[in-house]
């Protein structure tokens, strides 16, 4: 590259012929590149292979592009590559100030025989041993790939990034969260010591804990199983417990009619041996069902109650079931916590509790903390009642008074009221 330097020295802007001259010199490396051939078939020493190894990988994202994203940075390089090894076999006019001048394409007698014969068999031929020939091969790997994958899909965005036009559909973000919840695939007959939605195939939530795992012991996360990264992580249990704690006052108040203590403070996600799980998902809506003993008492049938969490709560359960609980657990073991190899069914438990579940004390104090602006010191009894006086004396005007529409709540309000 040292005839490029000399040539770009001390360079005058009004210097017709040096820039010329460098021109000429740059073109002339140019060429270089791209007749760099290999005599033993290994292309790793060649400049442009390397960069079409650089072209394969995203800028920003620095992951491997796919096949299609591939091609067409491949197809441009390959054609300025043709087009500059046109101009290396025939030029358009003479390079008379190289140290060793070329002619012009009206100097060669058979032209067709220099391009035919001699350039395009050695340097542009797919399979030869050159960076275009390389190339070609490269492409035609690529495209085998793209072809295998599938085309890729059109999308476009409304103003507002609230609608999504894709495959001459268009789908809004409140239908593709409703979708998504819709998804979540669970049997409503199944018991057996363990399963859940969580275990149900279709789901592919077994390895759900996977993904926080990988956030958290990267280098963004900071979790470690010794020193600052074991805090951290000790930190993070303890967040869990919190969330845990404040759950059951969340899902006691708004869930229409009050539970009793213990049919909310044992509910489980999970089946067991002695008794079945609580929370079910059914047309993508997460409910708690309870059996109702007292009746089955009195008839000899099976009677069961079924509450609705609100929407946030739902999402909330869901996501930590998912992701939170699985993960947590993990990492519980990890840090030598516990040494439990099974998990916890209950919902309302301590990240280091093996078999049980919240006390009585524990879920008065969690809707406590939930009530704290009410005015008043809620006992789990106490707001039952209060709730129960409330529905018989204000839900007859309700009734009278509300417009009933579809999708309307009436076991919320009969909660708020």
């Amino acid at each position: 590259m040292d005839f490029v330097y000399d040539s770009a020295e001390g360079l005058d802007s009004q210097d017709g012929l040096a820039f010329t001259a460098l021109t000429e010199n740059m073109f002339q490396l140019l060429a270089m590149f791209w007749t760099d051939t290999s005599k033993n078939g290994n292309m790793d020493a060649c400049a442009l292979v390397h960069f079409t190894g650089v072209l394969g990988i995203h800028s920003t994202e620095l992951a491997y592009r796919t096949a299609y994203a591939f091609t067409p940075l491949l197809s441009s390089l390959i054609w300025i590559g043709r087009l500059l090894l046109l101009e290396y076999a025939l030029p358009l006019q003479p390079y008379s100030h190289l140290r060793i001048p070329w002619p012009a394409r009206a100097q060669y007698p058979d032209q067709v025989s220099r391009l035919v014969g001699h350039i395009h068999p050695k340097y542009m031929r797919r399979g030869c041993f050159s960076p275009l020939g390389y190339m070609c091969e490269r492409m035609h790997h690529a495209r085998t790939i793209a072809s295998r994958e599938g085309p890729r899909t059109n999308i476009s965005w409304s103003s507002d990034l609230q609608v999504l036009s894709i495959a001459d559909q268009k789908i809004s973000m409140s239908n593709l969260r409703q979708a998504a919840h819709l998804a979540v695939a669970h049997s409503l007959v199944t018991h057996r010591p363990g399963y859940s939605f969580l275990s149900e195939p279709d789901n592919q939530f077994q390895m759900s804990f996977k993904l926080l795992s990988r956030r958290a012991f990267s280098k963004d996360g900071g979790f470690s199983l010794k020193g600052l990264g074991r805090r951290r992580a000790l930190q993070y249990l303890k967040d869990r417990d919190d969330l845990v704690k404040h759950m059951f006052g969340a899902i006691h108040i708004p869930s229409g009619m009050l539970a009793r203590s213990e049919e909310l403070r044992i509910i489980q996600w999970a089946d067991t041996v002695a008794s079945p799980r609580n929370i079910f998902f059914r047309q993508g809506r997460l409910m708690l069902v309870f059996s109702y003993n007292k009746a089955t008492i009195i008839s000899n049938k099976s009677f069961y109650i079924v509450r609705f969490p609100c929407p946030i709560m739902s999402r909330v359960m869901f996501n930590y079931l998912t992701f939170i609980r699985p993960f947590s657990d993990f990492l519980a073991r990890q840090l030598q916590l516990t040494l439990a190899s099974t998990t916890n069914p209950h919902l309302f438990t301590l990240h280091d509790t093996k078999t049980g579940c919240f006390s009585s004390n524990a879920c008065l104090r969690s809707l406590q903390r939930s009530t704290q602006g009410c005015g008043f010191q809620p006992t789990i009894k106490l707001y039952r009642q209060v709730a129960i006086s409330v529905v018989k004396k204000h839900i007859p005007t309700v009734l009278m008074v509300v417009v009933l529409k579809p999708g309307y709540d009436i076991s919320w309000r009969m909660s708020v009221h």
